[in-house]
């Protein structure tokens, strides 16, 4: 097995004290949080919803985090143990190492749809 293959491109979040990592290419559009419906990230966690900004992919759905940067740089995927990959709803992709730590790269859509599951609040 050869290395990960690099990703460029990724929005890296926040959703309380948690980080998360979406492949830019994924997110049609970001918004202010006011009047939009979205998932908060933060359910994921267990935390109350809210969110500052939402990712809003090309199917219409919407995913709410507190912060977020660009990240133009490229980073290896590491592989993301089948457990948790099944935890997430199949919406964790892997791990990339930016900025000296580790965060969880997300798929948009099936994050979103692994959020609505929960049952939990909009944000």
């Amino acid at each position: 097995m050869g290395p990960p293959s690099p990703v460029r491109g990724m929005l890296l979040c926040h959703a309380g004290a948690h980080r998360l990592a979406f492949l830019a290419h994924e997110v049609l559009a970001i918004a202010a949080a006011a009047g939009e419906e979205a998932a908060s990230a933060r359910l994921a966690f267990r935390s109350p919803a809210g969110a500052t900004r939402v990712l809003v992919a090309a199917s219409g759905g919407a995913v709410g985090v507190d912060t977020l940067e660009i990240d133009a740089e490229a980073h290896p995927v590491l592989p993301a143990p089948p457990v948790a990959v099944r935890a997430s709803g199949g919406s964790l992709r892997g791990f990339v190492l930016a900025r000296g730590v580790l965060w969880p790269l997300m798929g948009l859509v099936e994050f979103e749809r692994f959020l609505r599951g929960l049952g939990g609040e909009v944000a």
